[in-house]
């Protein structure tokens, strides 16, 4: 089966990505695209034939939105294959693993902020261009297909490492260069985290500039929007403001979580949205369907703790942490903040709140892969004192996963006309032990396919496949992939409708999946009748031009 190059599925019901619902047909696989959809093709001409009888088969799923950057590298992708993901698409909220350019090399403040949020762990992971990063791809082999962005963090700390200050005219034009550089050899567009630093200290007019560069190469602009500094509403103003340059924008993990919660923002963000559109500007937005998020354990400081002379100051950060354990006055400080930081973002009023966050921090025995609440009644502690200690421990490189999301206002944006699915999250190292991520990692597609389809009856399935095909395809101007057409790559899925579901919970987050049986990826089975096969098919893929 491992040499096959030639597959026929037959009896299956085809969705094949368009929107419109299934129909009976056989597809033969040849040489890594479809060579044919028709009914009843002669099984002569393949040399593995596979019964789909009451499955479904339906392009493979794109993942718009990742932070597999690194981990596509050193994985076997297990986790996302299990729910029919075939294409992941990286380098967003703002980081990318290129360029790293020499004078970013030389400042090590940069160079640790920019690893920990990849989750790097080889310290010889260093691509000055995205063709180095690309090239090392194919050497190493890679799971799914990838789909590079450009980080404007990154790029900007290529300019003027971790300074929170408006960029010199000679610093633009070189961070346009860098951007203008990277786009030329294949990068699909430009990313912002617009919460996280240095990208929260750009402005508006510096975003603009880099889109327009985006704009001359056809890319795509895609936004973690301001919404901790702005709030929903003046966030999703500003995405549409620089979607007025002419640049396809793509609002990522379009939530109503922490400040954003609640009072009808989510649905008065939509409109905004929907009347851009109609105005002629081709912005929309993408969402997971759990109701929680994931970022760094930093969230529930007080920022003035981790910026030093206007930069990020991590070291700094953990020493004034530290100093809080013996100075009384500094600890109360830091402890009023927090439950101010707890009550606007989670909705915290008491310890009992405090089952809302969980700690992903897998060098710590002590306190990982459990709510700060179980830990702070473990170990008899105060719950911030669980967040600082941990903190202090792990030298701040500790991750969180927050319940911050109202279930009910997710639900506004998951059936949304103008909504596709990501997951937000990333491959996950199968030998990584200790590692606690968001479940969006393991069971975001197969949530929508179970929950929201077969359970709540909240989308048609024929629907909620095109969100996670020809659409992410559609504003990727991927010409061959998210659909089922004769001559594109064989990406495909094929699954039981009555069977798939997410096993993933906030307890055991690694769970995998169940009811893929199929995944093709570029015509190579990496699942096959349910089981993993290890073959790595994935390719780098660049912008078309």
């Amino acid at each position: 089966m491992a040499e096959a190059s030639c597959f026929l599925i037959k009896n299956g019901k085809i969705i094949d990505g368009t929107g419109n619902p299934w129909f009976y047909s056989d597809i033969l696989i040849e040489d890594g695209k479809i060579k044919a959809i028709a009914p009843r093709i002669q099984n002569r001409e393949a040399e593995q034939i596979i019964d789909a009888s009451r499955l479904i088969v339906c392009p493979g799923f794109i993942d718009i939105h990742t932070h597999s950057d690194y981990t596509i590298l050193i994985s076997r992708g297990e986790n996302v294959l299990a729910q029919g993901v075939t294409t992941h698409v990286v380098g967003n909220c703002g980081f990318s693993l290129t360029p790293l350019h020499p004078t970013l090399l030389k400042d090590d403040k940069s160079l640790e902020a920019f690893r920990n949020m990849l989750g790097i762990l080889e310290q010889d992971v260093n691509y000055f261009t995205l063709d180095e990063y690309l090239e090392d791809a194919k050497k190493r082999g890679i799971p799914v297909n990838l789909v590079p962005m450009i980080g404007h963090s990154t790029i900007r700390m290529n300019a003027m490492g971790l300074e929170n200050r408006k960029p010199s005219t000679e610093e633009l034009t070189l961070m346009k260069n860098i951007l203008k550089e990277e786009l030329e050899r294949g990068a699909f567009g430009l990313s912002t985290g617009l919460d996280y630093p240095p990208g929260s200290f750009a402005k508006t007019e510096e975003i603009i500039e880099l889109c327009k560069v985006v704009k001359e190469y056809n890319g795509l602009y895609a936004t973690h929007i301001r919404g901790f500094a702005f709030g929903l509403i003046k966030a999703t103003k500003e995405a549409i403001k620089i979607a007025d340059t002419g640049v396809p924008v793509e609002i990522n993990h379009f939530k109503p979580f922490g400040f954003w919660r609640g009072k009808g923002k989510i649905k008065r963000a939509q409109e905004l949205v929907e009347k851009a559109r109609e105005s002629g500007l081709d912005i929309n937005f993408d969402v997971f369907p759990h109701a929680s998020n994931s970022t760094f354990l930093f969230a529930m400081i007080p920022p003035w703790i981790y910026l030093s002379e206007e930069k990020v100051d991590i070291p700094r950060a953990v020493e004034f942490l530290k100093k809080s354990r013996t100075d009384t006055n500094l600890k109360e400080k830091i402890y009023k903040e927090m439950n101010v930081i707890a009550r606007s973002f989670l909705d915290i009023t008491d310890e009992e709140g405090w089952k809302k966050v969980f700690i992903n921090a897998p060098n710590s025995k002590r306190y990982n892969g459990r709510s700060v609440f179980q830990n702070a009644r473990e170990y008899n502690m105060d719950p911030r004192e669980v967040i600082i200690d941990v903190l202090i421990e792990q030298n701040g490189a500790v991750s969180g996963t927050y319940l911050s999301i109202i279930p009910k206002d997710n639900i506004l944006t998951i059936t949304h006309p103008l909504t596709m699915y990501a997951s937000d999250g990333r491959i996950i190292p199968e030998e990584q032990a200790g590692y606690f991520p968001n479940p969006y990692c393991n069971g975001t597609f197969t949530r929508i396919l179970s929950k929201y389809v077969r359970e709540e009856k909240l989308l048609p399935l024929h629907d909620a496949i095109r969100r996670m095909t020809s659409y992410p395809a559609q504003k990727l101007n991927l010409k061959d992939r998210g659909l089922l057409r004769e001559g594109s790559w064989a990406d495909i899925a094929i699954f039981d409708p009555h069977e798939v579901i997410d096993k993933a919970t906030y307890e055991e987050p690694r769970l995998y999946s169940v009811g893929i049986h199929y995944v093709f990826v570029n015509g190579k089975p990496a699942i096959f009748n349910k089981e993993f096969t290890g073959i790595k098919a994935g390719m780098p893929i660049k912008r078309p031009t």
